[in-house]
């Protein structure tokens, strides 16, 4: 039996396999109109971060707003292609737990990274980024929720599904000086071809680190299971559906 092969974060590897998903996924549809919502409220020389850039789609969208946008993104590959997509965009050195915006900040967005962080850290790093708003800021946080074929994946394999509300409620809770309000999207993850499926599911067991896995698959189950649960071969075409919850929290 064959160990099953991770996409070692940060590599070229996993940086295809991420570009693979804003292919295969359609939940941009549904995300960039809500986040274009609100940064249509802002005002005209306002600051954005995006904290956890990747390659800079969702960057983009926020220096199209915010004359004066910082990114954060310590994967060096991803530092990359962002330096050559937007030039105008400043990269800050560091990640979650230490970058930091030379000025206060109108709006922040945190998408689709806490997963590869400790759950009892998120409270406190998302409480560190409030700190870098201005009065009136939002910070928005993006990231799957609710059962879904890819939740359903970890767990048969031994790892802890993710529950932000849980977390982002304690953390709206203790804020004082933050208000926070939340709003669920649904998305489909499709392709006809198995080996993009494959490339996917494989990255989503990437959302876990390797020891959280209490029965880490074979690469042979790992392919049982994809076949099995995301992939329809008589009718050639592979995927899931999930939830994405979007927290915006406010400060005071």
């Amino acid at each position: 039996m064959t160990p099953f092969r991770r996409f070692e974060w940060g590599s070229k590897e996993y940086s295809r396999a991420f570009g693979c998903l804003l292919r295969c996924s359609d939940e941009r549809a549904a995300l960039v109109p809500l986040l274009e919502a609100q940064l249509a409220a802002l005002p005209s020389a306002s600051v954005a971060v995006d904290w956890g850039a990747g390659s800079g789609d969702l960057t983009g969208l926020l220096a199209r707003r915010c004359p004066k946008t910082f990114a954060v993104e310590p994967s060096l590959p991803m530092r990359a292609i962002l330096r050559e997509r937007l030039p105008a965009v400043t990269l800050l050195e560091g990640d979650l737990r230490s970058a930091a915006p030379p000025t206060p900040v109108d709006f922040a967005l945190l998408a689709h990274v806490l997963y590869h962080l400790p759950d009892e850290e998120w409270p406190l790093l998302v409480g560190r980024l409030l700190e870098h708003l201005r009065p009136g800021g939002r910070l928005c946080v993006v990231m799957k929720s609710g059962p879904s074929g890819c939740r359903d994946m970890l767990e048969r394999f031994g790892a802890r599904g993710f529950d932000l509300e849980e977390r982002l409620a304690s953390v709206a809770a203790g804020a004082q000086d933050a208000t926070a309000r939340a709003v669920e999207l649904s998305a489909t993850i499709r392709s006809s071809r198995y080996q993009e499926v494959e490339q996917l599911a494989r990255f989503m067991m990437c959302d876990r680190g390797e020891q959280e896995f209490a029965s880490p698959p074979t690469e042979e189950e790992f392919a049982d299971y994809v076949r099995s649960h995301f992939w329809d071969d008589a009718r050639g075409v592979g995927g899931w559906a999930y939830r994405v919850c979007v927290w915006t929290l406010t400060r005071a």
